[in-house]
């Protein structure tokens, strides 16, 4: 066995890490959770080298002061139903918002393609879809062909009984148009879809001027000026403990960190871990952090292996980012690491992966449970999202993985690393 692939399976700090990164609860950005974090991501990366550094970078913040939903009955009665507003969504007048609501099914192209002008000053109902399948619908697209649609409101429903309410984001930017938006739970979205009704939505929101996300950022120089880049997001939502998203990638990015550290030298690109907040805020954390570096600094940015996500289902799967060169980068990872990893080739911009790849950067997302929609992936965005469903062994996988993937990065030459970035 090889140093690296024994030290993955011996790691000490792995599971403490992720506990310890649970156990500071949900980390939604804003919330003082995400600073708690930032700091301890800080204290933990100082442990494997001292170049390390806190920057940062303004996102676009907001809060929920008052949100609730109500189902009218055709004689006016009302019911209440469990809510939670998207991130960022547009305020209701202070009466909330009464209107009939249209059951849009699944809420994709040709749904609203079929409503045509029946969703307007409706409030659409659509479901939310297991975000790691090939051909899922995000959320925010939805959203966005409700705001096209002229829908005065939206509603987006956990299909999976049970399972309660979930938590993201509308993508909406500061001062940018948008309608009142706020997931139901799967037993309140089959009472609102009932006919000869409409429902009351009430979502009063606050935006919060000046808001800075975190970016850890540690840097070990090699021989060369290029950049091996190992990227996870430390933020997470108020429900549940953000355990699989992502508290699982940190704790891989950091263990990775550990052990490929001695193996950066005067022959190897240099290694950088960043850790980014405001991931779940439509990855801006990330897209500010690149935006800011200056062109020649992007450039000697190779590769991001980004990490979120890494448990939850024994199958493991490298989104490539149409970046078809990848592909054989990542078997040949697999087979070091003796773990199986697909890939799936289609950019998926989903994590903060999708920002470096829109500069050209080469970057995968590793994650666990890729159109496993039965996992327990799919309690992400949930209450559900605590650390009792993660396995140990699913976590060493990953690292097992991310280890390989980082070693053969360090051991390619420049030429080598550029011809990665082919499309």
């Amino acid at each position: 066995m090889s140093q690296w692939l024994q030290a993955a399976a011996q790691d000490a700090s792995l599971m403490d890490d992720f506990y310890a990164l649970c156990g500071i609860g949900g980390r939604l950005s804003g919330s003082g959770q995400d600073d708690a974090a930032m700091d301890w991501a800080l204290q933990r990366l100082r442990a494997v080298a001292p170049d390390v550094q806190r920057l940062d970078v303004p996102y676009d913040g907001w809060r929920c002061r008052q949100a609730s939903l109500q189902w009218l009955d055709s004689q006016g009665r009302a019911t209440a139903l469990p809510c939670k507003p998207l991130l960022r969504s547009a305020s209701t007048g202070p009466e909330g918002l009464a209107v009939p609501v249209l059951d849009l099914g699944q809420g994709r192209t040709e749904d609203f393609a079929r409503a045509g002008d029946r969703a307007r000053g409706k409030l659409v109902l659509v479901r939310h879809e297991y975000p790691f399948t090939p051909h899922h619908v995000h959320r925010r697209r939805k959203y966005d062909m409700a705001v096209q649609a002229g829908a005065a409101g939206f509603l987006i429903a956990n299909p999976r009984g049970g399972g309660g309410v979930l938590s993201g984001s509308s993508g909406r930017p500061r001062n940018g148009a948008g309608i009142p938006a706020a997931y139901v739970d799967e037993a309140g979205a089959r009472q609102l879809a009932q006919a000869g009704g409409q429902a009351r939505l009430l979502i009063q929101g606050e935006e919060i001027a000046d808001a800075r996300a975190g970016v850890a950022v540690l840097d070990i120089p090699g021989g060369r000026t290029s950049r091996i880049v190992i990227s996870a997001h430390l933020d997470g939502h108020d429900l549940g403990r953000s355990a699989l998203d992502n508290a699982t990638g940190v704790a891989v990015a950091l263990a990775a960190a550990r052990i490929l550290a001695p193996r950066v030298g005067n022959a190897t690109p240099g290694l950088r871990v960043c850790l980014f907040c405001a991931e779940e805020w439509a990855l801006s954390g990330s897209a500010r952090y690149l935006a800011d570096l200056p062109a020649s600094e992007r450039a000697r940015l190779k590769l991001d292996i980004n990490l979120d996500t890494v448990a939850g289902d024994d199958t493991l799967t490298a989104l490539i980012s149409d970046f078809p060169e990848l592909a054989l980068y990542v078997a040949r990872s697999a087979q070091a690491a003796g773990v199986a990893v697909g890939s799936w080739l289609p950019l998926m911009p989903n994590s903060d992966h999708a920002n470096f790849a829109r500069h050209g950067i080469p970057a995968l997302r590793l994650v666990a449970g890729f159109d496993r929609p039965e996992s327990r992936v799919n309690r992400i965005l949930s209450a559900e999202d605590t650390p009792d469903i993660v396995r140990e062994p699913e976590l060493r996988r990953a690292l097992a993985v991310t280890c390989a993937m980082g070693a053969l990065a360090l051991d390619l030459g420049d030429a080598q690393l550029d011809a990665l970035a082919r499309r």
